[in-house]
């Protein structure tokens, strides 16, 4: 998840993707073999936003069953809570749209998997925990 104040990046997968065409999540990728989860974080938040990683917070993992075009698959989500450059964001060809959602709103919002909004309460809360850590 990557917040700016009181609002969440979510990205709308273009009509053209075999997975998940047309729906809106957080930035997400697949690990390359033998890459570090940390290391496909910041290439993937990069490949697809522009935006630069400046630190990153574990939050959990999910297992999800999926039957793919071939077998049931076993997907892991590895959830992180990351800090990113103030640059614009420039979207790769994977995405068509986004938007900063304020947080008061993604309950509202369409389209959102309950694994990602999850993931935005998980990362919302590792957030606030974080705040209060630094003012105490």
């Amino acid at each position: 998840m990557i917040f700016r104040g009181d609002r969440v990046l979510l990205l709308r997968r273009a009509s053209d993707q075999r997975i998940a065409p047309d729906t809106w999540q957080c930035p997400v990728g697949k690990q390359d073999v033998g890459e570090p989860i940390e290391e496909t974080l910041v290439r993937e938040v990069h490949e697809e936003t522009g935006l630069r990683v400046l630190s990153a917070v574990p939050l959990g993992t999910q297992s999800t069953e999926r039957v793919t075009d071939r077998e049931p698959t076993t997907w892991h989500q590895f959830d992180f809570l990351a800090e990113t450059d103030g640059a614009e964001v420039r979207l790769s060809h994977e995405h068509s749209a986004f938007r900063w959602v304020p947080l008061a709103e993604i309950d509202r919002f369409p389209d959102l998997s309950p694994q990602v909004r999850a993931a935005i309460t998980r990362g919302r809360e590792a957030r606030d925990a974080r705040a209060s850590d630094t003012r105490a």
